[in-house]
């Protein structure tokens, strides 16, 4: 069973660059346990350098490509600095690898390692066209002595866990076949009404929501042709589309990404008792990255 976000991958071109975007600016840290500074650590199966940047109980990945003709460098090459890929955590990777192919999904790599090594990660991934344009990696950490390592949790500013992943795709049926019936994800049917969402009138969408861990993975499904949506999604296919931070002070952490020069879309709206304030990061200033903020008002 999948029981949270384990982390976002992150492709980038300059880790000194995207080091001082999510350590400087955003003031994540890096988890040195796993990736000691300056240069995180290298993962010669695709010639990467790595440096994980825990926020609540997941990660940010930041995958620096080293080698242009590895699946990254083309990947870098081809769509630029961004989301590359999902990671969720899983605590049976065989049998969740055994659901996903026998639902159909093209398995790429995995699982790794063995069900009863000490220690370690089992990892597998599964290829981008069975899982709407994203690559999917699944994560378990392995049992030493009978216990399972607990993820350190991060925070940065007032940011204090991934409040969603956003994904883009045409129809609820999509939505529904992949992260509800394949990855067996619960539908929040309170905020996402069956079967075709909730209507968010502001960029005429409509949005499944899927509920992992202390997280939740947004499915926006565009009805119009001209919404921002929309043209991300004639553009670039479905995908990833956004990552959104949990903020418990929206206007103080907003304030900052402004005063370390991100570029926010619109002006943060008032607060409303009972509602949520959200605002936007452009993916220019975010090394391709569209990063919402999110906050809950009492």
């Amino acid at each position: 069973m999948f029981t949270r976000v384990h982390h976002v991958g992150l492709v980038v071109g300059d880790l000194e660059a995207a080091k001082k975007l999510w350590l400087d600016a955003y003031g994540f840290t890096v988890d040195e346990a796993r990736s000691p500074l300056p240069h995180g650590r290298h993962v010669p199966l695709d010639d990467v350098n790595i440096l994980d940047i825990p926020v609540g109980e997941g990660e940010l990945e930041l995958n620096k490509a080293n080698d242009p003709n590895s699946g990254t460098g083309r990947y870098l090459a081809r769509r630029g600095p961004g989301p590359h890929h999902l990671c969720l955590y899983s605590n049976d990777i065989d049998a969740d690898v055994k659901r996903l192919k026998d639902a159909g999904q093209q398995l790429i790599l995995g699982p790794t390692g063995a069900r009863d090594q000490s220690g370690g990660s089992r990892v597998a991934f599964f290829h981008p066209r069975s899982n709407l344009g994203f690559l999917l990696e699944v994560w378990q950490n392995m049992p030493v002595g009978g216990l399972v390592p607990q993820p350190p949790r991060g925070v940065g500013g007032r940011f204090t866990h991934f409040h969603h992943v956003g994904v883009v795709c045409a129809t609820p049926q999509e939505a529904l076949r992949l992260f509800h019936d394949q990855y067996g994800l619960p539908v929040d049917e309170e905020r996402s009404d069956l079967p075709n969402g909730r209507f968010v009138a502001s960029d005429n969408v409509r949005i499944l929501e899927f509920p992992i861990g202390e997280s939740r993975i947004e499915v926006s499904m565009p009805q119009d042709q001209a919404s921002g949506t929309a043209r991300f999604l004639a553009s670039r296919g479905s995908g990833l589309h956004h990552v959104c931070f949990y903020s418990q002070d929206i206007a103080y952490d907003a304030a900052r990404l402004r005063a370390a020069g991100l570029q926010q879309l619109g002006d943060l709206p008032p607060a409303r008792s009972g509602a949520s304030r959200v605002t936007f990061f452009h993916p220019r200033s975010n090394m391709g990255v569209l990063v919402e903020l999110w906050q809950d008002i009492p």
